[in-house]
């Protein structure tokens, strides 16, 4: 990181002595911090406060600041790990469809608009967006936890339709991404093996970016993983994902990123207890 920094202020035309302003515009002008939240904002949060509640997992504010700290994929395994060592929930937990309070769905929404808009701010806004993103990616975790049946808060709604608003808007990125990326590849150079080779590039072309970029793939092996051991999800023990099931997810994430598969497996998830309780 301080190898990025210093690199980036060599080409770049801000005079300022004001250590403030250069840091904010190194992490305006380098992309590193949307790169990395990308993959945690809106679904990792849910993920954490609902299995968090059904597993009795406390703390669950502590492993979205590590993620902040130290690297996304190490809070993610530990989050797996607390879950596996837990006890199994009670039938009830097991079974119910979950609600998410204001505080958890309010505090999600509002931090996938302060990603969407990263490309839009200066060197003003940027930092204050900055700060209010990780306020709302942790804020949630100290709130009430979800609820099921008539113990739910008013104005709370669904697990499942707060994992497909994160879904779509994550695709919305997602395709964003992807057409910026297009645009700056030449027409003759846009086929498959030249989009990995120069993927492949990136990921290596700068420290930080290598540092980033693992660690999001870390993180997806870490779901795979996870989700393949046949643990115990919202409706009841699951079988491992093996066959039509594993290649499907595999493609999509493949394909759109972890940032959207991970919500959509998820919401898939919660609509078993959904039914159960319809």
């Amino acid at each position: 990181m301080i190898w990025s920094f210093q690199d980036f202020e060599k080409t770049s035309s801000l005079t300022s002595s004001a250590p403030l302003a250069r840091l904010t515009d190194w992490l305006k002008g380098s992309d590193l911090f949307e790169q990395a939240w990308k993959i945690v904002f809106g679904a990792w949060t849910i993920f954490l406060s609902t299995q968090g509640y059904r597993y009795g997992v406390k703390h669950m504010w502590a492993y979205m600041l590590l993620g902040q700290v130290v690297a996304i994929s190490v809070a993610s395994n530990l989050f797996y790990l607390a879950l596996s060592r837990s006890s199994t929930p009670s039938a009830s937990k097991r079974t119910n469809a979950l609600y998410a309070p204001p505080a958890l769905w309010l505090s999600v929404l509002l931090s996938m608009v302060t990603i969407g808009v990263v490309p839009m701010t200066d060197d003003r806004t940027f930092l204050p967006n900055l700060l209010i993103m990780h306020a709302l990616l942790v804020a949630p975790l100290f709130a009430s936890a979800p609820a099921s049946g008539a113990s739910r808060p008013a104005f709370s709604i669904r697990i499942r339709a707060l994992y497909s608003l994160v879904t779509l808007a994550a695709l919305l990125l997602r395709l964003r991404t992807i057409a910026t990326a297009l645009a700056v590849i030449p027409s003759d150079m846009q086929s498959m093996r030249n989009v990995a080779i120069i993927a492949w590039r990136v990921l290596h072309s700068h420290p930080a970016q290598s540092s980033i970029g693992w660690d999001v793939i870390w993180t997806t092996i870490s779901f795979f993983a996870w989700n393949a051991i046949g643990h115990t999800d919202a409706g009841e023990a699951s079988d491992p994902i093996l066959g039509f099931k594993a290649f499907s997810l595999f493609t999509e994430t493949v394909v759109a990123s972890a940032g959207v598969s991970a919500p959509d497996y998820w919401r898939k998830q919660e609509g078993h207890a959904d039914l159960k309780e319809d």
